[in-house]
């Protein structure tokens, strides 16, 4: 998989379309999630915040792969990705994978020991990973508002139906 831009004027310009073409919930829940990967409150992600990601996602990247993750989204060359830039990033991603491989991905990364639960230790240390911490208290509000089935954890079925609500 190469990680280079790609430097075609229409696919640039498709790319675009696609964000203009994004509901107000997308970009909501595109705005949540980049507040989230952006720990210091920045306004943009730099390379330390996306390695976090990375990491809590189960992919150890080099320095320098990550600053060229950055350097095929960074416009303005910044050396940071900010929300435009990480907003055609996701729509470029959107058109890779289906939205149920999408949540399948999410929930692994949630699933260390791929036990297919999620536990409150493990949603905890995803938090940590992502630079957020949290207290039990509030992971077992998370819990008990994605366990549709009562028994204490997150399974496969409760985080793709919590997912998947619009």
């Amino acid at each position: 998989m190469s990680l280079h831009k790609k430097s075609s004027c229409g696919s640039q310009s498709y790319i675009k379309e696609q964000v203009a073409n994004l509901t107000a919930e997308q970009i909501a829940d595109f705005k949540a999630a980049f507040d989230t990967f952006d720990t210091d409150g920045s306004g943009s992600i730099d390379a330390d915040e996306l390695s976090n990601i990375m990491n809590s996602m189960g992919r150890e990247m080099s320095r320098a792969e990550i600053e060229e993750l950055i350097r095929n989204v960074d416009e303005d060359g910044s050396g940071s990705i900010y929300f435009g830039e990480f907003l055609e990033m996701m729509v470029q991603h959107m058109g890779d994978t289906s939205e149920e491989e999408e949540i399948e991905r999410m929930f692994e990364v949630f699933d260390k020991d791929s036990d297919k639960f999620v536990s409150h230790g493990e949603l905890k240390l995803v938090f940590k990973k992502m630079g957020e911490e949290i207290t039990d208290e509030e992971v077992d509000r998370i819990v008990k508002l994605a366990d549709r089935d009562g028994d204490g954890r997150i399974g496969w079925d409760d985080f793709f139906a919590v997912m998947m609500e619009k």
